[in-house]
C-alpha cells in the first residue's frame, strides 16, 4: 500500500481552496456640456441615466483589458469590483470611430472620447473616477452668402472622397454667426475622423453653380479640418457680379469667427 501515498497526498492538496484576492470598487458618473460645441459655455452637468446609457466604457489594468466597450447602462457592481492594485484606467467614447463617420446615412456624428488618469483600487474604499472626454473628430458645414444665392439658381458643395455628400440650399448652415447647438434641424454637418499624427482631416470638395444659362462652373478645393472643431465653409460672390462670360468670378472663404475651439469636454465622473 505504500506506493499509493504520494497520490493520496496530491489529492488532498488539490482539494484545498484557492485564495481569493482582496478587492475594492470604483464608481463612474457621467456629466457633459449637453453634447454641444459652444465657445463660451463649458460648464458640465450630470446626465440622466438615459442620456448616459449608450456611452461605451473600457477598463484596463496595466495595459491589459479587463472589460471592453460596455454600455454605461450595462456596467454592474461586479464590473466595478476589481482586485486591489494600481494602474487602472477607464476609457470612454460615445461612439466608435467607424460609426462616427458612417452613421446618419454617411454624414457621421460628433464623437467624444477620453481616458481617466491611472487610479488604484483600494480595499474597503470606493474610488471615484473622472474621465474627461473631448471632441475627437472634426466637422464641416457650408453656408451660402446672400449675394451668392441671389444670383445663382442651382448650386452645391459636394465632398469628393469616399463619401459624396452634398451641401445645398436645403441643408445649408445659417450665415449669421451662431453655434451648431442653435442650427435648424435641416442643417447638415459632415464628420471626419482625424489623422492622429496631425489632428487634422483633409477633405477634397467640388463647388458647382449655375445661373440659368447653359453650363455650370465647377471649382475644386481642398479643405483642412481640425480636431475638436466644426468649420463652416462660406461661399460668397466676388465682385463684380458674374456674367455669362465671367461666371467663374466667385470665391470660397472661411468664416473664422465660427470655427470652434478644442476646449469642449464631456466629463465622466463624480
Amino acid at each position: 500500500m505504500l506506493p499509493l501515498l504520494p497520490i493520496l497526498l496530491t489529492a488532498c492538496f488539490n482539494e484545498m481552496p484557492t485564495p481569493v484576492p482582496a478587492q475594492g470598487s470604483f464608481t463612474i458618473g457621467l456629466a457633459t456640456d449637453s453634447m454641444s460645441v459652444e465657445v463660451d459655455t463649458r460648464a458640465a452637468r450630470q446626465l440622466t441615466d438615459a442620456e448616459a446609457s449608450d456611452f461605451l466604457v473600457t477598463l484596463t489594468d496595466a495595459n491589459d483589458t479587463v472589460w471592453q466597450q460596455k454600455r454605461f447602462a450595462d456596467i454592474t457592481q461586479a464590473d466595478r469590483t476589481q482586485p486591489l492594485g494600481e494602474g487602472y484606467i477607464v476609457n470612454a467614447e460615445n461612439v466608435i470611430a467607424t460609426d462616427a463617420e458612417n452613421m446618419n446615412n454617411g454624414w457621421g456624428t460628433r464623437r467624444y472620447a477620453g481616458a481617466s488618469e491611472a487610479f488604484s483600487v483600494i480595499a474597503n474604499t470606493t474610488t471615484h473616477v473622472t474621465v474627461p472626454c473631448s471632441m475627437a473628430n472634426a466637422g464641416l458645414c457650408v453656408s451660402f452668402d446672400d449675394s451668392f444665392t441671389s444670383f445663382f439658381s442651382d448650386y452645391a458643395v459636394t465632398t469628393d472622397d469616399y463619401r459624396a455628400m452634398k451641401f445645398n440650399a436645403d441643408n445649408a448652415a445659417p450665415t449669421e454667426v451662431t453655434t451648431p447647438a442653435s442650427f435648424p434641424a435641416t442643417t447638415a454637418i459632415a464628420y471626419y475622423n482625424v489623422d492622429p499624427s496631425t489632428a487634422t482631416a483633409t477633405v477634397p470638395l467640388i463647388i458647382s453653380a449655375a445661373a440659368g444659362w447653359d453650363g455650370t462652373v465647377r471649382l475644386t478645393r481642398t479643405l483642412t479640418l481640425r480636431k475638436g472643431s466644426i468649420t463652416r465653409l462660406s461661399v460668397r460672390l466676388n465682385s463684380p457680379e458674374p456674367t455669362e462670360g465671367n461666371i467663374s468670378l466667385f470665391t470660397i472663404t472661411y468664416d473664422d469667427t465660427f470655427t470652434e475651439g478644442e476646449a469642449t469636454e464631456v466629463v465622466l465622473g463624480n
